[in-house]
C-alpha cells in the first residue's frame, strides 16, 4: 500500500513562532511554497499558510497568526486516506508528523498525482492497490463486507482470435459493466490484473450472490462487437467481524480468486465460499 511517508516532500523551510509575518511571506515567495511549518523548541507547534500571511500585518509576530489547529498524518497514512483528509478538511496540503516531531509535507497535487498511477487508464477503475486498501479499511472499522472476484472466460482465446485492440475494447467495456452495477458507498470496484475484477461491497451477506450474478449476467448480456460471446465467473466470500476476528486480507482476496476458478471449472456463473472455513 503505497502511503504518504514515500511521497512527502522531506526537505521543508520552517519558521519560528517569533519570526515576523514579514519574513514568513519573503520566505514563502522565495522557495515558492504556499506554507511553512512553525517550529518552537524543537517540536512542531503550528503551520503559517499563504492565507494567513494575507489576513495579517508584516509586522506582526508569526504565532499570533499561525493556525494551531493542524491537521496532521503519520508516514504509514495510506494516499487514500490523506486524500480523504484533504477533502473533509477542505486544504491543500498536509504536515507529516510523529510524535510532534515534524518529518514533512504532502501536497494536493502530490497526492493526486500519485492517485492517478493507481487507476487503470484503460478501465477507468481503480488498480488493486485500492482493493488492498479498502478491504484493510473495513475491516479496522469492523465493518461487514464481501469480496467478488470476477474472471473472465476465454479471454486469451478473444486476444488471439481477433486482436488486442478488440480485447482492450471488451476489458473496457466489462468495466463500464461493472461500474453500471455500483452504489456509491456500497461497492469498491478495481481492475485487479489482465481479464481480473473485482468488487468489494458492504452490502448485506444474503444479497451479495445474487449482486455478483447479475453483474456476470450483464457481461454475459452485453451487445458485443461482431456478435462475440463473452462470459465470466465470480468467486465470493464474506467476512463477518463478529465471526471472523482475524484476516489476512492477501488471503481473503486469494480466496476469493480460487473460488472463480472454481466456478469456471464448474461451469456456473458464482461459486460462494464459506470465509470460516477458509481462513
Amino acid at each position: 500500500m503505497t502511503t504518504v511517508g514515500s511521497i512527502m516532500s522531506r526537505r521543508i523551510m520552517t519558521v519560528s513562532p517569533l519570526d515576523s509575518v514579514r519574513k514568513a511571506a519573503e520566505m514563502m515567495n522565495e522557495f515558492r511554497v504556499g506554507c511553512l511549518p512553525v517550529i518552537d523548541g524543537g517540536r512542531l507547534a503550528g503551520i503559517i499558510t499563504s492565507r494567513d500571511v494575507r489576513h495579517s500585518h508584516p509586522n506582526r509576530l508569526v504565532v499570533d497568526a499561525m493556525s494551531k489547529d493542524l491537521v496532521t498524518v503519520t508516514p504509514s497514512c495510506s494516499i487514500w486516506d490523506a486524500a480523504e483528509m484533504l477533502e473533509r478538511y477542505g486544504i491543500e496540503r498536509l504536515v507529516v508528523a510523529e510524535n510532534g516531531n515534524l518529518l514533512g509535507i504532502v501536497t494536493k497535487r502530490q497526492l493526486y498525482h500519485e492517485l492517478g498511477k493507481h487507476v487503470d487508464s484503460l478501465t477507468g477503475l481503480n488498480r488493486a492497490g485500492y482493493l488492498y486498501y479498502i478491504i484493510g479499511k473495513l475491516i479496522r472499522n469492523n465493518a461487514a463486507l464481501a469480496i467478488i472476484f470476477i474472471d473472465l472466460d476465454g479471454f486469451g482465446e478473444i486476444d488471439k482470435k481477433h486482436g488486442h485492440i478488440t480485447g482492450d475494447e471488451v476489458l473496457r467495456r466489462v468495466g463500464l459493466v461493472i461500474k453500471a452495477h455500483v452504489e456509491e458507498n456500497l461497492d469498491y470496484p478495481c481492475r485487479y490484473a489482465g481479464d481480473e475484477f473485482a468488487v468489494v461491497t458492504v452490502r448485506p451477506a444474503t444479497a451479495v450472490e445474487e449482486y455478483a450474478l447479475k453483474i456476470v449476467n450483464a457481461i454475459a448480456d452485453n451487445d458485443w462487437h461482431g456478435g462475440m460471446k463473452i462470459t465470466a465467473s465470480a468467486g465470493v466470500i464474506s467476512w463477518q467481524p463478529a465471526v471472523n476476528s482475524n484476516c489476512d486480507v492477501q488471503k481473503l482476496v486469494n480466496i476469493a480468486s480460487l473460488a472463480s476458478t472454481r466456478a469456471k471449472k464448474k461451469g456456473v456463473p458464482v461459486v460462494t465460499v464459506d470465509c470460516t472455513d477458509n481462513l
